[in-house]
């Protein structure tokens, strides 16, 4: 695991969004009047991956992407002009393609999809356009399933991340932390990334702050120029009327067994802010867990001082945090959930355990995957999502004392 000093100095993140072109294309009307922005041709000239799966039931939303193996976010989704459709099944050569046609209503906005084995279901467009596509209809047992996909396209357009959450991605997950404090804040603004990027300033009483998602750094280019890409941020924040941008590392995320044998999350990440006024970096901390913040080191090696020279009474002692393995610490205990990001976890493992037997026209799980195959990454993904919450606590305090 890297040291603060070696992965903070300089390092930022810079995302330069692709520009997407979208003026100009005649609405559609729904049946109540309606007008939704896209063309349908934006439908079949793209291929779609999955990024956030939610399900609604008796108005309980739950994020389940968290469910998901990897090789179902790599499905891919093609609309043909002629009217069928293909998903490329990428967990199992076996199970093979999934084929059926396709057909769009533009008086209510919706496709009505017909699958191979004769069931057919209705799905509204919420959202359309060369980035990204929002659906949404009903599932089994009257679930009420919310899909958002990105394009080739979207992929490459950071400012997509503001609409959607993976909660299988920990940058996404602790992205969505940090701008959750911030929302709780009545004298700060947090502004979107779309509004950052094309420059679009906004009068407000309030300190206007954007939160840039953090660089993942095991995918970090081999020429990247922390220095350079701070000022590109700071320059894009003075033209969009931006006091703050806080962004960062994820410096390292693994899952390691505990002596029951059952998965522990390991985080390491860094945060930054950058105030734009004065052109730099103003503070910076590091989260670990297991383990202790920059800031827990800093304020445990002073209270140590004070005890060696007799202020006993300003010492306090310092407890690492435990170990919390598997499902475990979640019963009886979702006060700590993640914002409404998370789910309970019983609903969770119910999903996680139903998905190889799940109605197949309804669902975006693959019977190409084992249950036992399913339930281990389920266990490890979720022990990673309990680790990055015991740092919120810590990056709470970091926000409110740097810069709410």
């Amino acid at each position: 695991m890297r040291k603060l000093h070696s992965i903070l100095t300089g390092s930022i993140v810079c995302i330069l969004p692709m520009i997407i072109l979208t003026a100009g294309k005649p609405p559609v009307k729904t049946k109540a009047g309606t007008k939704v922005h896209f063309t349908i041709d934006e439908l079949t000239k793209h291929q779609w991956t999955i990024v956030e799966y939610k399900e609604t039931i008796n108005d309980t939303a739950r994020n389940l992407t968290l469910t998901m193996m990897p090789c179902e976010k790599d499905k891919v989704l093609k609309y043909d002009a002629n009217k069928t459709y293909l998903i490329t099944d990428k967990c199992s050569s076996k199970q093979g393609d999934e084929t059926g046609t396709w057909a769009y209503d533009e008086t209510d906005n919706t496709i009505s999809q017909k699958f191979s084995g004769g069931t057919r279901i209705s799905k509204k467009i919420v959202s359309l356009d060369e980035g990204m596509l929002h659906i949404e209809y009903e599932g089994e047992k009257k679930k009420k399933i919310s899909i958002i996909y990105l394009s080739e396209v979207g992929k490459k357009d950071e400012s997509k991340k503001d609409e959607y959450v993976d909660n299988g991605d920990p940058v996404s997950i602790i992205t969505q932390m940090i701008k959750d404090n911030i929302d709780g804040q009545d004298k700060y603004l947090r502004r979107n990334l779309s509004d950052f990027y094309n420059g679009v300033e906004k009068k407000s009483v309030s300190k206007q702050v954007v939160v840039v998602p953090l660089m993942n750094n095991a995918n970090r280019p081999a020429d990247y120029d922390p220095k350079g890409a701070e000022k590109i941020l700071i320059e894009m924040g003075k033209k969009a009327g931006i006091d703050f941008i806080v962004t960062g590392v994820l410096i390292s995320c693994k899952t390691t067994n505990g002596p029951d044998n059952k998965p522990v999350g390991n985080i390491n990440y860094s945060v930054k802010v950058l105030n734009v006024k004065k052109g730099k970096e103003t503070f910076h901390d590091e989260f670990i867990y297991p383990g202790e913040s920059h800031s827990e080191r800093s304020t445990r090696k002073l209270t140590n001082t004070l005890r060696i020279i007799g202020a006993a009474s300003a010492a306090t002692s310092y407890t690492p945090y435990p170990y919390y393995y598997g499902h475990s610490y979640y019963y009886g205990n979702n006060s700590r959930s993640l914002s409404g990001l998370y789910y309970s976890t019983y609903a969770a493992r119910q999903a996680a355990n139903s998905a190889s037997y799940a109605y197949g026209a309804y669902s975006f799980y693959s019977n190409g995957v084992s249950q036992e195959e399913r339930n281990s990454y389920f266990a490890s993904s979720l022990s990673m999502l309990q680790s990055i919450e015991m740092t919120q606590p810590d990056l709470k305090a970091f926000l409110e004392k740097k810069i709410l």
